[in-house]
């Protein structure tokens, strides 16, 4: 299929938005038009973590993105961080008046992705979950006590476990970016991992619920969530296929863009939903 590249007369807008959550205010960006992808970025990062998918899919896509609560432009005043990310993203479509959606999780983003299609599988018409298990633990998954991120607020550049070790040292610009956006306005409480990995959705329910296409990716040089634990993943969601990326950690959307962009879109134009 031959790629439709934008004319030299085509506009494209950012549109941002906030919107009102009782005392919570949460930020949003829109680009694009067309059928509509959400994408939620992980614990590393926050709307601007898209840079390298939003122009890549604007061209046939309506692509929101957003800062989830307690992230850059949305500090969470009542200190709900994850419990309340769900539960964001179905006031935001609601807001929107999307009824149909295409959702994209990077790590954290995971969990939101699923709580909210648990709740909504009507209204989901894919998932695309990176380098996550989405809150959905089964025996087979194994975490090493050493994958943990550090405790320090402030590591060193190229230190992070959020790519592939050798990365700052192959890609020091992009690294150096990586971190900056990392910094970015609003952080989560210091607890967030432990508050992240204690939300765990029923499998049963998983399996009942989750019937939409899947597509579970990870980086083969992820030491976060490792391939085995996105392996056993996607053995238990019923309609769920798999993607393994070479010389990527945990980051794929960040250190290879352009696989990970042709990924997700041969999965879309694979369930029908791309154009």
């Amino acid at each position: 299929m031959t790629k439709r590249l934008p004319s030299a007369t085509t506009e494209f807008r950012i549109t941002p938005g906030r919107l009102e959550i009782g005392k919570f205010s949460l930020y949003y960006e829109r680009v694009g038009a067309g059928a509509p992808i959400v994408f939620l970025h992980g614990l590393g990062g926050n709307h601007l973590s898209w840079w390298q998918q939003v122009p890549y899919f604007m061209r046939s896509f309506e692509c929101i993105t957003v800062d989830q609560r307690s992230f850059a432009l949305s500090p969470d005043p009542e200190g709900l961080f994850c419990s309340a990310h769900a539960s964001d993203l179905g006031a935001l479509l609601d807001h929107l008046k999307i009824e149909r959606a295409v959702l994209v999780g990077q790590s954290m983003g995971g969990w939101t992705i699923v709580g909210y299609s648990l709740e909504n599988p009507k209204r989901v018409a894919a998932m695309v979950m990176a380098d996550t298990p989405g809150g959905i633990f089964t025996p087979e998954m194994k975490f090493e006590q050493s994958a943990r991120l550090p405790a320090d607020p402030n590591p060193p550049i190229g230190s992070l476990p959020t790519y592939a070790a050798d990365y700052f040292a192959r890609r020091p610009e992009l690294a150096f970016l990586y971190e900056e956006i990392r910094i970015h306005g609003a952080r989560p409480p210091a607890d967030a991992a432990m508050r992240l990995f204690g939300q765990r959705y029923d499998v049963a329910k998983v399996k009942k619920r989750l019937t939409m296409p899947i597509l579970c990716m990870v980086g083969e040089e992820d030491t976060l969530i490792r391939p085995e634990i996105v392996r056993a993943l996607a053995s238990t969601l019923p309609n769920a296929q798999m993607r393994t990326v070479p010389g990527c950690g945990h980051s794929i959307y960040f250190e290879n863009a352009a696989v990970f962009n042709q990924l997700v879109r041969d999965f879309l134009l694979e369930v029908g939903y791309a154009r």
